[in-house]
C-alpha cells in the first residue's frame, strides 16, 4: 500500500517592488512562517514542517534593496512524522512570478533577456548553467527556469530530522527597469514527501518521476523514463 504525506501547507512571500533613483525598496507585504499541518491520507497523519532559522523577512519589516542585492531567505523541511513513523523522500517546488502594479502578470519571455531573479541554493544561483540532474547541497535538480524550481532531496529523511535547505535566498537583477515600479515579486514554495518503505513505484506515482536508488537508500538520480533498474 502506498503510504505518502502530502503537502504540509504553501508559502508565499510578496514582496512590493518600487524602482526609486535607482534602487530597489522591497517592504514584505506576506511573510514565510513555518508551515506545519497534521494531515490523513487513507487513514494515516503525520505532518511535514517547513523552517527557518533565520527568515531575513520577518513578519513587519522594511528590507531596502537594489537592483543586484542578494537576500537570505533559508527554508528546509521536516519530517515531523505521525502514527506510522518512516522515513521519507521529498520534493520542493519553488514557483515566481512577478506582476506590474495594477496586478497584472509579467511574462518573463518578454523580458528582453533579463534574468530579473534567482534563486539561490547554498552558494549556487539556479541559472542558465544549472541543469536537471545536477545535485546542489543534496538536492538533485529535477528541473529549472524562469518561473518554476523542481527539487528532489537525495537522502531519505528520518522522522524528525530535517533536509538541508530547498532555498537559501534570492538575488534581484542589476538591470531592473522602471518596468519593475510598484511591481511585486511572487515566491511560493511546496513541499510534499513519500515513506521509502513505499518504494520507488510509489515514488514515481507520487513525484511523476522514477528514481535510482542506491543500496543506502540514497537517490542518485531521477528520470520521466522507467530505469531498467526500477522495480514495481
Amino acid at each position: 500500500m502506498k503510504h505518502k504525506y502530502t503537502i504540509a501547507g504553501v508559502g508565499i512571500i510578496l514582496i512590493a517592488v518600487a524602482l526609486i533613483g535607482g534602487t530597489m525598496a522591497a517592504n514584505n507585504a506576506q511573510t514565510s512562517q513555518a508551515a506545519e499541518a497534521d494531515i490523513s491520507v487513507n487513514g494515516l497523519k503525520g505532518g511535514i514542517e517547513v523552517s527557518s532559522e533565520d527568515p531575513v523577512f520577518a513578519e513587519n519589516s522594511d528590507v531596502t534593496a537594489t537592483p543586484g542585492g542578494d537576500y537570505d531567505l533559508s527554508l528546509n523541511a521536516v519530517n515531523a512524522g505521525g502514527d506510522l513513523d518512516y522515513a521519507s523522500y521529498f520534493k520542493a517546488v519553488i514557483y515566481k512570478e512577478w506582476n506590474d502594479a495594477n496586478g497584472e502578470y509579467i511574462d518573463p519571455v518578454e523580458s528582453e533577456d533579463v534574468i530579473e531573479d534567482l534563486v539561490r541554493i547554498d552558494d549556487t544561483y539556479l541559472d542558465e548553467t544549472v541543469k536537471a540532474g545536477d545535485i546542489i547541497n543534496g538536492w538533485i535538480v529535477g528541473s529549472v527556469d524562469e518561473e518554476e524550481v523542481v527539487l528532489y532531496y537525495t537522502k531519505p529523511v528520518a522522522v524528525g530530522e530535517a533536509t538541508t535547505p530547498f532555498i537559501d535566498g534570492v538575488r534581484f537583477s542589476e538591470s531592473l527597469s522602471n518596468r519593475y515600479t510598484g511591481a511585486s515579486y511572487n515566491l511560493k514554495y511546496e513541499v510534499t514527501a513519500v515513506q521509502t518503505v513505499s518504494g520507488e513505484a510509489a515514488f514515481a506515482s507520487s513525484f511523476g518521476v522514477y528514481p535510482v536508488i542506491d543500496k543506502n537508500g540514497n537517490i542518485v538520480s531521477v528520470s520521466e523514463e522507467k530505469p531498467a533498474t526500477a522495480t514495481e
